[in-house]
């Protein structure tokens, strides 16, 4: 079972893999079972090569899953994803992985934030399935923070603590490939611990200039049976944050 796949393609004019393809994703059953695993093409999605794993060096508890690529200004390719160390549960950590040779030979794994709680098994007041998979974006701008990995996912109440009845989308950043982190940030600008529900966030970072910008749902001002839709910008390399709604209707 190939499971929630992400697929990238090195698109910076600077990186000497430009146009490289890569493909991550779970491998439920057989001998890589419960780990991540890339697999690349060099030639357009012609030819690919063997799957990968990736992730064994975190030695989840119980499994790898929701895997987010992307590359840098140089060609680097990073991964991230979440950490089951129980099963059911709620994720309780984010593993981490590069290459820096195009995908060829990869890092052991780490885990670059533990004592997270995600929002998998947990869930939100609405009837549907979720989870806090994370979303990562690179700038390979021109800006001062050229190179900067930037990592997002909900958390239930602040990281660490894991215990307020508010789901919250928090980011994460790394400006040395991803050997340190950040203390995470709140993303959502609605009073913090008031039982609303911010989750599903999705990042992106502007090639021309850097800016930062994320989409995820939010309940802040409808029942908790409906969400909207809302985008946060941050034109500081991720330190501060503005969010405004998007959606012109709410929905169940």
């Amino acid at each position: 079972l190939a499971d929630k796949n992400h697929l990238w393609i090195d698109n910076s004019l600077s990186s000497p893999y430009e146009g490289n393809l890569y493909n991550l994703w779970s491998d439920f059953g057989g001998t890589y079972d419960a780990e991540i695993v890339v697999s690349r093409s060099t030639n357009d999605g012609d030819t690919w090569s063997p799957r990968t794993p990736i992730s064994t060096a975190v030695n989840a508890g119980s499994h790898n899953q929701g895997v987010n690529i992307n590359t840098g200004p140089n060609g680097e390719v990073y991964a991230v994803w979440a950490i089951y160390n129980s099963w059911p549960s709620d994720e309780g950590a984010l593993g981490f992985a590069k290459s820096l040779d195009g995908g060829a030979t990869w890092t052991p794994a780490t885990r670059i934030i533990q004592n997270i709680r995600g929002i998998r098994t947990t869930e939100t007041k609405k009837n549907h399935r979720v989870n806090s998979f994370p979303s990562m974006a690179v700038d390979i701008s021109n800006s001062a923070d050229r190179g900067a990995i930037y990592v997002t996912w909900s958390n239930i109440g602040e990281p660490g603590v894991n215990q307020n009845n508010s789901i919250d989308v928090y980011v994460i950043k790394s400006t040395d490939q991803g050997a340190t982190w950040s203390a995470p940030i709140r993303v959502n600008q609605n009073e913090f611990g008031q039982g609303k529900e911010h989750y599903f966030p999705w990042i992106t970072c502007d090639p021309e200039n850097g800016i930062l910008s994320a989409i995820f749902y939010g309940d802040r001002n409808v029942s908790q049976s409906q969400v909207e839709v809302f985008c946060a910008n941050s034109v500081d390399g991720g330190q501060t944050w503005e969010d405004f709604k998007v959606s012109d209707v709410a929905f169940t």
